[in-house]
């Protein structure tokens, strides 16, 4: 029974997915699918105790209405990637900061449509009817004592708070300036910047573990184009059992590690929604583009820098 309760809210998460992703491929609306959301999965419902410091209400909301203003900068804004690409990220991270939250997963949620030049609404329902699933299903262990109530604490937007969000963004921005210029989007997918905003804050605990995300990313993303490869392209089978193999594999591995790293559970659906031409190189342009991040968190992120050297050493050696 201990091991059924254990394993339960990873079963959803996956479960939940698959659905996703076969209700896109059902409806021929690619736009359906919202890699975020198993990321959701994994920080609010397979970790043991949710990883963000957010509300139900608030999670819902901030992710809401970032994806709002992904789709509207599309919409509105018919300006080059490149310029495109700081605005998402200015936008989404004031809501976060409006929002009191720590939620970071909702920058995603607004660039990636940014990335994919999406107009549809359906994208928006889509993230919005995924994530009150998954809050529900959260709501619902809690009920029944299956999994440990967070008590959300509102973050006040402070002056230093305020400096690392403008320093997130900058940093963020000029690093990603030569892949938006070519138009090689997968160096600046989404969850890599979710997953440098959580490195790059104060005192995170991922610093000390930054080759095991690297490893998560790249596991993630060779699950994904792999599973999608050899059983959709090559096989012809449904798009729904790949996205079954590849987030099973992702979610196995973070309860393997016990380090619930939400950016790598949308990495593993990433692959469902990009060109089939591109499934070869995404592993590899993904992980490199992380790396880069993550070397950019220990150069300007509160770390000496001889000492933010030999740490990336370190990290490249492993």
């Amino acid at each position: 029974m201990q091991k059924f309760r254990k394993a339960l809210p990873s079963v959803i998460s996956l479960v939940l997915a698959v659905l996703m992703v076969a209700a896109a491929e059902l409806a021929h609306e690619k736009e359906m699918i919202f890699p975020e959301i198993t990321a959701i999965a994994i920080g609010a419902l397979a970790a043991p105790r949710q990883v963000w410091n957010t509300s139900r209400l608030r999670l819902l909301l901030t992710i809401s209405a970032c994806a709002a203003a992904g789709v509207g900068i599309v919409y509105l804004m018919p300006l080059p990637l490149a310029a495109q690409i700081p605005i998402g990220l200015v936008v989404a991270f004031g809501l976060i900061t409006l929002s009191g939250t720590e939620f970071l997963p909702a920058v995603s949620a607004c660039v990636l449509p940014v990335l994919l030049g999406t107009r549809s609404p359906i994208y928006i329902l889509s993230v919005v009817v995924m994530t009150t699933l998954i809050l529900g299903v959260q709501l619902l262990l809690e009920k029944t004592g299956m999994r440990e109530k967070y008590a959300f604490c509102p973050v006040e937007p402070d002056r230093e708070l305020l400096l690392l969000r403008g320093k997130q963004i900058v940093c963020a921005s000029l690093i990603r300036l030569i892949p938006a210029l070519f138009h090689e989007i997968f160096f600046i997918a989404p969850p890599l910047i979710v997953g440098f905003a959580e490195m790059s804050k104060p005192g995170s605990k991922l610093r000390e573990k930054a080759p095991a995300t690297v490893g998560l990313i790249a596991l993630a993303a060779a699950a994904g184009c792999a599973s999608r490869y050899l059983l959709c392209v090559t096989m012809g089978l449904p798009l729904a059992l790949a996205a079954a193999i590849s987030c099973g594999a992702i979610l196995s591995a973070v309860n393997a590690a016990k380090l619930y790293f939400p950016p790598c559970g949308a990495a593993a659906t990433l692959p469902f929604i990009i060109p089939e031409a591109a499934l070869l190189k995404f592993p590899f342009e993904l992980t490199a583009g992380y790396a880069i991040l993550t070397a950019a968190v220990f150069l300007f992120f509160g770390e000496r820098p001889f000492a933010s050297v030999r740490k990336i050493a370190a990290i490249i050696r492993r």
